[in-house]
């Protein structure tokens, strides 16, 4: 995939300015372990534990859908898999700071079960991209952030 390429490309082109900024290793699994993170604690209903992990705007969002979504249904995370990087981009974040913005695209199966009756089920196969970010290096040696799932 050509854009999965050029991203790359200019990901690695970012580790000479902001050494170790980027690790596209760490990263495939990374944002596949964060999805499958994330539906867990949703799951859960644990928000203290999110808010470590997701901005305070997506977080509010999901607070309010995820209980109705959840109705009725339960939910299994069958298989997560990072096909490429779907965007990056290194600009000013709304505080000011530099930051890399990287939206993996990843394909997900998910079981979903009726709770009256466990005899009803199907699997749906879907791609989703999540946008992560991460707040570069300052030139005061400080090391750059956790990566933070903002869209």
């Amino acid at each position: 995939n050509v854009r999965h390429i050029l991203n790359s490309a200019n990901l690695r082109i970012l580790n000479v300015v902001y050494p170790n900024a980027w690790d596209p290793v760490d990263f495939r699994a990374g944002a596949a372990a964060a999805f499958e993170k994330v539906n867990a604690l949703l799951d859960e209903g644990d928000f203290l534990t999110l808010r470590s992990l997701l901005s305070d705007e997506l977080l509010s969002e999901l607070r309010e859908s995820h209980a109705e979504l959840a109705k009725g249904v339960i939910y299994e995370l069958k298989e997560t898999r990072q096909l490429g990087i779907f965007k990056s981009v290194a600009k000013s974040d709304e505080f000011g700071d530099e930051a890399l913005f990287v939206t993996p695209l990843l394909k997900v199966t998910e079981k979903y079960t009726l709770e009256k009756d466990k005899s009803v089920w199907w699997e749906v196969r879907r791609l989703h991209k999540w946008t992560f970010k991460r707040v570069l290096p300052g030139e005061n040696g400080e090391e750059a952030s956790d990566w933070q799932v903002i869209a």
